[in-house]
């Protein structure tokens, strides 16, 4: 059983599509295969893509 994210205890109605807590008003949705810790592992630094750069104000030439 999947836990309740706001009351702390098992969610009665769970299948195949997604999980229900009438109690709390919480509804969780099933989207693709479940997430491992490896999902939230940061991503190494060289494979982050630089920042972008800030476009010059208006009225300023290069000249």
């Amino acid at each position: 059983m999947t836990e309740c994210p706001k009351g702390g205890h098992d969610i009665p109605d769970e299948d195949e599509v997604g999980a229900r807590c009438e109690e709390h008003g919480v509804t969780l949705l099933w989207r693709g295969p479940p997430i491992t810790p490896e999902d939230f592992a940061p991503e190494p630094q060289a494979r982050r893509a630089p920042p972008p750069t800030a476009p010059r104000a208006l009225g300023q030439h290069p000249h």
